[in-house]
Order: C-alpha cells, then sequence, then structure tokens
C-alpha cells in the first residue's frame, strides 16, 4: 500500500448576492420547454425495476444500455429511433459469468461495458466475453461491513490507458470515505481523503432491525470521468471535487447559488428504533437542499448539475412533490448560471444530456419514457 507523492488541495470560490431572479448568467434568455417520448419494447419487456439504477449512455448519444437483472441481459436501447433494438444475453456462472449481483454499468466504449459487482468490477465485451476482472480482496478491500471493513461503493470509473481503477471508498467503522485509485500493475492502492465528504456521518440514518441487523440510508455519491478529470460530487453540498489523471492531484471548488442554500446544514435524528421515525427523518433530510451529480452536455460543451427540494406532503401514500433547480458549469467547472424550473414537480429521476437537451426517465404505465427538457433563445 503507498500514498500518492503528489498531492494538492485547490479551493476556489465564486461569491455573488442574494437574488430573486428564476435564470441567471446562461439561462437569463433561455426558455424551457418539455416533450414526453415512449420507448417501444416490440414485445419485451422491459427492466424499470430500480428506475435504471443500472443504465449507462454510449459514448456517442445514440444508446443507453440497460442491465436486466431478472433475465441477466443488456438491453441496447436506440435512443435517436426510441426503440428497444436488441437484448445481448450475458451468462451469471461460468468462465464469462457476471456473478449473481449486478450494480451499476459503465460503457466503456463501443465494444466494451464494465459491470460493477459488490467486490469486484469486471470488463465484458457486448458479446458477453469477460475481458477483464479487478478483484478487490487483492488490495486489501473487501470482507464484513459490521466489522468495519472498508467497501468501493457501485459508482466507479476504469481509466484504460493507465490501467487503474477509480471509486469511493466507505469505511463502516467510522462511515468515512476516501477516493481510491487501484494501481492494476502493480496491485496497490492509494487512498485520498475527500474534503467534501468529511461531514457525510452526520447525514447517515440508521433503523436497527430484529435480529441485531440494521437499515442504513447514506446521501448518494458519484464518481464520473471526463476527460482527465474524475469528479467527486455527492448529494449535501454545492462544492466538487476532481481528480485530475495527468496531473496527479486533487482540485476543489466551492460555488455560492443565488438562488439556494449551497449546502446542508440541519441537524437529524441519525438512529431509529421504528420504521415511522426512520421515513420521517428521511423526508425531512430531503426537504433541505439536495444536489445530483453533473453530467456533460458534449453539443453545447457545459456540464449542468440539478439540485431540488421535497416539498412537505401531508400525507406519506403521495409522490414527492419538489422544487428543482439546474446550474451550468463550464468545462472547467466554473459555475456560469443557475435557474429555477418549475416545470419540472419531482426530483430528477436518470437523466443525461443528448443533442443539446436534457432527458429525465419517467415510468409510463410500466413503459420506459422520457422528459425532454429543450432550451430555446
Amino acid at each position: 500500500m503507498r500514498n500518492l507523492t503528489i498531492f494538492f488541495i485547490v479551493i476556489l470560490f465564486s461569491c455573488s448576492e442574494k437574488s430573486q431572479n428564476s435564470g441567471l448568467g446562461y439561462f437569463t434568455d433561455l426558455q424551457f420547454s418539455l416533450d414526453t417520448v415512449l420507448i417501444d419494447s416490440g414485445n419485451e419487456i422491459v427492466f424499470l425495476k430500480y428506475d435504471l439504477f443500472g443504465a449507462d449512455k454510449s459514448k456517442d448519444d445514440k444508446y443507453l444500455f440497460n442491465f436486466n437483472v431478472d433475465d441477466h441481459s443488456l438491453e441496447k436501447i436506440n435512443l435517436d429511433e426510441l426503440r428497444l433494438e436488441k437484448k445481448l444475453p450475458f451468462e451469471k456462472e461460468g468462465p464469462n459469468g457476471t456473478g449473481q449481483n449486478v450494480g451499476k454499468i459503465k460503457v466503456q466504449n463501443e465494444n466494451q461495458v464494465m459491470i460493477n459487482g459488490m467486490n469486484h468490477s469486471t470488463v465484458f465485451s457486448f458479446g458477453g466475453e469477460k475481458l477483464m476482472k479487478i478483484f478487490f480482496e487483492n488490495f486489501s478491500l473487501g470482507g464484513n461491513p459490521m466489522e468495519g471493513a472498508e467497501e468501493i461503493r457501485f459508482s466507479r470509473e476504469l481509466d484504460v490507458e493507465a490501467n487503474r481503477l477509480y471509486g469511493i471508498i466507505l469505511r463502516h467503522m467510522d462511515k468515512s470515505f476516501a477516493l481510491g485509485i487501484l494501481n492494476l500493475d502493480l496491485f496497490e492502492i492509494s487512498k485520498i481523503e475527500i474534503k467534501t465528504f468529511e461531514r457525510m456521518p452526520n447525514y447517515t440514518f440508521i433503523q436497527n432491525l430484529p435480529g441485531g441487523s440494521m437499515w442504513i440510508r447514506s446521501p448518494e455519491i458519484e464518481i464520473e470521468k471526463f476527460d482527465t478529470k474524475m469528479i467527486l460530487s455527492n448529494q449535501i453540498t454545492s462544492s466538487l471535487m476532481w481528480y485530475d489523471t495527468r496531473l496527479d492531484s486533487l482540485f476543489m471548488k466551492s460555488y455560492n447559488s443565488q438562488l439556494t442554500a449551497n449546502e446542508k446544514v440541519n441537524e437529524y435524528k441519525l438512529k431509529h428504533e421504528t420504521e415511522e421515525s426512520f421515513d420521517a427523518e428521511i423526508n425531512r433530510f430531503h426537504q433541505e437542499i439536495n444536489f445530483l451529480a453533473p453530467f456533460w452536455d458534449q453539443k453545447n460543451q457545459v456540464f449542468y448539475r440539478f439540485s431540488y427540494q421535497d416539498i412537505a406532503s401531508e400525507s406519506n401514500q403521495e409522490e414527492a412533490k419538489a422544487k428543482v433547480y439546474l446550474t451550468v458549469f463550464d468545462k472547467d467547472l466554473n459555475q456560469i448560471g443557475e435557474t429555477s424550473i418549475p416545470q419540472l414537480i419531482k426530483k430528477p429521476a436518470k437523466h443525461f444530456a443528448k443533442d443539446g437537451k436534457i432527458w429525465i426517465y419517467e415510468n409510463i404505465n410500466d413503459e420506459m419514457g422520457f422528459v425532454v427538457l429543450t432550451m430555446n433563445k
């Protein structure tokens, strides 16, 4: 095990006064419109159980790949033609097996996909052939979470040129986080503390269950690769960090929103004995500002990032309504605009940019659909 020899943090602040404008900077002269599209699945049933949790878009924006854990296939969705083009079968067991548990996937290129399991990541061809498997136990990671083991969360990125895997490590003992860099040539791991994740334990909720087990809910975290940047984000703060693979260095930027709070500040009860108490506190947590991961718009050469605040409801049976905001950054992650989007009334589900528009997954009568957000002058 080794530590990085080159490591520094740059903190930049973008300061501005509060404003009641609904569109600022980049969005000042833009208007939003919404359209809904439906994917034609033919005679097949596409997998929608986890709101496209295991889905990823191709690099050319033409396809969405969605892993179906029911029939163990990779669904190839043609986004230009709005149809399920084919199902690519994968094996569970054997030399080309994925294993029983499949988490998030990452499309590597036009021929390969990385499938992430609990304690390993595996690169496959789209034909189902196993090309490389990375076992985390070879890097002294894994084990029983209840015994304080370290775990790489499902959001991971593979740098093929450098032969390194990047992931966010959760230390179960103190619920702290670090950026893990796995050198696949030397079987060595470097761990870097992530400043924007330091307050995460303040928002990790636990419900004790019968038999000594427990249910844990932590804020959402993501790592996304863009060029030489590995961008790190989490639900509790607008601040972003990224690791530059070329410079072997970590950077950070903080932002000052004119429309929302910049981070969560409320205190919460973290340990609960009943489901009712647990759910009520989670709901209160979501009524404070929440930040989703930034995503790249190739056509307009900008990053977008959604944030939202749930609106308190009188009934737990109702779907949570929310105030939704959109922030835009240039390619260097400088904030250049923000706006509220009253047309969106709930937390955006799985989303991505395509052809200068933002696509947001929507379950429409148990069919795969998308709300498409268009921005026009």
